[in-house]
């Protein structure tokens, strides 16, 4: 037996190589920073914090801290490495994630890798150091159970999930979609369907007992299901509909447009049938039309359908279809293509050299990182201006997390946390930094200085109005109040 790999391993080892390489280079957001803060606190005081205390505007309001373990385990990544280590554990998360897409396909390699090719590089979008990669992970290995029928670990999933992320809402609506489907197969009286379909019914109200063991307790549900309606009302891009109007909108339109294109083929071809009606098959097929659904809905859905399409592609396929690929091999008829000359230890030798290329780029990058991974956000410099400011400091929705972690002893003005904070007064201050008069509300809160990106177009409104520049560089500006020095 020749040592070494085939060319379609190559290929998709390269494949994988190259995810796990854009993984590591996964980039830090506002969230990230705030999610810090928090998980720090957790530590240090043995408590998860469950009212506000980061903000002027907000303080004292109840803070539904449905992630506190993911902020937990974030500050201890951090706390250990730096992040280096905290990225390598997002990048951890989100591969574990595409290794069980993998696994949840069937079909030659070849067809796997076109399908992984095509639709995995989108969800790069979502990879950034914020717990929604844990609820992708989740919902993918929440498929994988189900679809192996390894239901006792399901309420541990819940309990897990639930203390990480609101995400959970959508690991309970799979769970229920999957639950409904094994009772109407049921009605078959076959015994096999029988047996799954009681399972299921029990395990479904225990994994919503499961999700109340959060420090929200039974809360948790009223919470999760008000907060989406609130991040709706409050104009939150990535909670509105995903209208094709950008790049990645249109980019996700194409690939489901795609796949229900591929949906009726399978139909047409009379494939449809026995998908549906083989477990597996209709557990994953199901997961995808209900995140398809839902990515329809909401624009940081979109990542969770484009994870689960791409294994309910491969089944709709079959495990028998083939890409026509240099004149051999049909589709249609699964002919094998011709035999051509290969290098196993050629390929494992180049695929050992492109890896370790590509740490050496990885390690190169983290040794110097770029402003677009996010490591730092706020220069020395923009520290000690924002810490030379006088007290009520103003600052947009977004970039409130960088001030709780890099000037913690300065309450913040708004923050994307967005749930301590009414939706009418996320609103106005949406409204003021896109245009609306200022004046009435840095009167009500008393402010003396403002925190703005630097292309930010209310610094020239303020400087209008005789605000005078403390700092600014490429980045940010800081601005003081007529007489606030």
């Amino acid at each position: 037996m020749t040592r070494g790999l085939s060319f379609s391993q190559l290929t998709l080892g390269l494949l994988f190589g190259a995810l796990a390489a854009c993984a590591c280079l996964m980039p830090a957001h506002s969230d990230t920073y705030w999610q810090l803060r928090a998980g720090q606190e957790i530590w240090r005081t043995h408590h998860v914090p469950l009212v506000d205390h980061y903000s002027y505007t907000a303080a004292g309001r109840p803070w539904p801290n449905h992630e506190w373990l993911w902020q937990a385990l974030s500050y201890a990544l951090y706390r250990l490495g730096g992040m280096r280590l905290y990225v390598l554990g997002g990048a951890s998360v989100a591969m574990g994630a595409l290794v069980l897409v993998y696994r949840l396909m069937v079909g030659p390699i070849a067809t796997r890798f076109w399908l992984m090719a095509l639709g995995s590089p989108l969800t790069f979008a979502i990879w950034v150091l914020r717990p929604q990669i844990a609820t992708l992970f989740l919902l993918v290995f929440l498929v994988w159970l189900l679809a192996l029928e390894l239901f006792w670990p399901l309420p541990f999933v819940f309990l897990l999930w639930a203390n990480l992320h609101g995400g959970v809402a959508f690991g309970g609506l799979l769970l229920a979609a999957v639950t409904a489907l094994a009772l109407v197969r049921a009605r078959s009286r076959a015994p096999a369907d029988v047996r799954r379909a009681g399972r299921l019914a029990v395990a479904l109200p225990v994994c919503a007992l499961a999700t109340a063991l959060t420090p929200l307790g039974r809360g948790v549900w009223g919470f999760v299901g008000g907060s989406l309606g609130a991040s709706r009302r409050n104009g939150i891009t990535e909670w509105q509909p995903t209208l094709p109007f950008g790049p990645f909108e249109i980019a996700f339109w194409v690939l489901a447009l795609g796949f229900l294109a591929l949906l009726v083929w399978a139909w047409r071809r009379r494939r449809l049938h026995d998908v549906a009606w083989r477990w597996s098959d209709s557990v994953i097929l199901a997961g995808a039309l209900l995140t398809l659904l839902l990515g329809f809905l909401m624009v940081r859905n979109t990542a969770m359908f484009l994870l689960l399409g791409i294994p309910a592609a491969s089944r709709l396929l079959g495990p028998d279809f083939r890409f026509r690929l240099r004149g051999g091999a049909s589709a249609a008829t699964g002919a094998p293509a011709p035999a051509s000359a290969d290098s196993p230890r050629f390929n494992l030798a180049l695929l050992v050299g492109v890896s370790l290329l590509e740490a050496a780029v990885i390690l190169a990058v983290w040794r110097d990182p770029p402003e677009r991974l996010g490591w730092r956000p706020m220069s020395p410099a923009a520290v000690a201006a924002v810490r030379g400011c006088q007290p009520r400091i103003y600052n947009r929705f977004y970039d409130g997390g960088f001030l709780i972690w890099f000037v913690p002893e300065r309450p913040v003005f708004i923050d994307n946390r967005q749930d301590p904070y009414p939706s009418p007064f996320i609103v106005e201050t949406t409204e003021v930094d896109t245009g609306a008069p200022y004046r009435a509300l840095f009167d009500r809160w008393d402010i003396r200085c403002a925190f703005l990106p630097a292309e930010s177009k209310m610094i020239s409104r303020l400087a209008a109005d005789g605000w005078s520049t403390r700092f600014r560089d490429q980045r940010w500006a800081v601005l003081d109040a007529p007489g606030g020095h």
